[in-house]
């Protein structure tokens, strides 16, 4: 699956990665208790990507494989997003993992008997609903979904939910300066924006979709 994920990749996302793409048998544990996926290394040694096989086995060892191909792609783009800026002298995306660590370390996922998706016109959010009823089922996980068009939100209807899950951050302030209430429950259910009628917007969304799933099963 690695190799294939490599080889569908632009051959200029891996300039000056001199120690390349290497998939470790090991699991990796970090400092507070997570299992670590992947990381990005430069040093005497150069500039390499880890994959570590055993925190995947231990993660998602029991999920089906297009869902385990989906967070190992992830992993990878998100290491290799980490080279290109890197070579770019940009730490945009290690300052985004330095906030992530600090959220996770401050004890703050997710915990929702209800979801509600909503984007512009509803299509996206029709679709992740779809999605998260299908994973729901798959987990046996017992969390009530619906979708709405932002135009069609109302402060009963949110209020009938326990998140409100955006497709982008812009769309997820707007909402929320409509309905200051419902602020702390109104998110973004990605960490980068989901937007329609682009080439990777089904697999994005699949992808966000299962890592809700996973959240909320490892809450419930």
């Amino acid at each position: 699956m690695l190799d294939e994920a490599v080889e569908q990749l632009p051959e200029e996302i891996f300039k000056d990665l001199n120690g390349g793409v290497n998939l470790l048998p090991k699991a990796r544990e970090s400092g507070d208790g997570r299992w670590t996926l992947g990381l990005y290394r430069s040093d005497v040694m150069g500039r390499r990507v880890e994959i570590f096989y055993g925190s995947f086995a231990k993660l998602y060892g029991d999920i089906p494989a297009e869902e385990f191909r989906a967070h190992l792609v992830s992993t990878l783009h998100h290491e290799l997003t980490h080279h290109i800026e890197g070579l770019a002298g940009d730490r945009t995306l290690e300052r985004w993992d330095e906030e992530q660590t600090a959220l996770w370390r401050e004890g703050a996922p997710l915990r929702a008997d209800s979801v509600l998706f909503a984007d512009g016109d509803g299509r996206l959010a029709q679709q992740a609903d779809a999605l998260f009823r299908d994973a729901a089922q798959e987990r046996a996980l017992e969390v009530r979904s619906g979708w709405c068009a932002l135009g069609t939100a109302t402060a009963a209807l949110l209020a009938q939910y326990d998140a409100v899950l955006c497709m982008t951050l812009e769309q997820a302030d707007a909402l929320a300066a409509r309905f200051p209430e419902a602020d702390e429950k109104i998110l973004c259910l990605g960490e980068k924006d989901i937007l329609p009628d682009r080439p990777k917007t089904n697999r994005v969304l699949r992808r966000e979709i299962a890592y809700l799933a996973d959240e909320l099963c490892a809450e419930d």
